[in-house]
């Protein structure tokens, strides 16, 4: 064996690619977190926008109430301006629902 075989097998290991080597995983974790998080939302937003520049209209979910009193989720085409007030009116009963389980547990809490 020579002495520069000896020499390069008994020198410290290189810190950078240890700590890639370390890092990987954290990295990998986070762009896979970060890429699972945009990519359905992104491609939700290409749906709604490829249906716009058909219809002029985007999609919207709605209930309704059947004839023997159960409600119902659907999608229905809407016009943009409708769509901003349904949005409204959606945000409005949510946050009413929102103060009703808070003031629920707020009263269990006495």
């Amino acid at each position: 064996m020579s002495r520069k075989r000896a020499w390069n097998k008994m020198s410290p290991p290189d810190v950078g690619s240890y700590m890639d080597e370390l890092m990987s995983v954290p990295r990998s974790f986070a762009f896979g977190w970060l890429a699972g998080m945009l990519l359905p939302v992104a491609a939700i937003g290409g749906i709604v926008a490829g249906i716009y520049l058909l219809t002029k209209k985007v999609p919207f979910i709605a209930d309704i109430e059947e004839d023997d009193g159960e409600r119902r989720l659907i999608v229905k085409l809407v016009e943009p301006e409708e769509a901003r007030g349904l949005l409204q009116r959606g945000s409005e009963a949510a946050q009413a629902f929102g103060d009703e389980i808070r003031s629920e547990f707020e009263g269990e809490g006495q």
